[in-house]
């Protein structure tokens, strides 16, 4: 491994803990040194540009989707791996409700870098028709959408 991609490792994990802190915070402006101004986010083909429109996106899916559940845990279950300075990881998010089971949500991300900064992130979930189907199901035993952070 060289230099830069020991760094975008270590500048991805930093990010990663920066994540879960906004998060826990609802202060998105925490991830801002982490994007590059003109970073673009990707979630399932659905893209935004620029940083505000990056961080705006996070806490709108944040908002309609992991705040509808009691509890969000999150692993990495691949990686962090890097090929050609991409930084690669596979998660395994557990959402949980009360009066509703469990639901995992499988998802893949890359991480594409200008620097030490994230340029492009793309995140895809691998189980999206499960999760689809969940919704549909147990929809309604779920917090109303936009449910403020506890």
């Amino acid at each position: 491994m060289n230099d830069h991609d020991a760094r975008r490792l270590e500048c991805f994990t930093a990010y990663a803990a920066a994540f879960e802190r906004a998060l826990a915070t609802d202060d998105w402006s925490l991830l801002e040194p982490y994007f590059t101004e003109d970073a673009s986010s990707e979630l399932n083909g659905a893209r935004v540009d620029g940083r505000p429109g990056v961080l705006r996106a996070f806490r709108d899916n944040v908002m309609m989707f992991d705040r509808r559940f009691d509890t969000r845990t999150m692993r990495i279950v691949e990686g962090p791996e890097i090929h050609d300075g991409v930084v690669r990881i596979k998660t395994l998010g557990r959402y949980e409700r009360a009066g509703a089971p469990p639901l995992d949500v499988i998802g893949e991300e890359w991480f594409h870098f200008d620097g030490d900064r994230i340029q492009r992130h793309v995140d895809q979930v691998v189980n999206v028709a499960d999760v689809m189907g969940y919704l549909g199901r147990h929809g309604d035993a779920l917090k109303p959408l936009g449910a403020a952070a506890a």
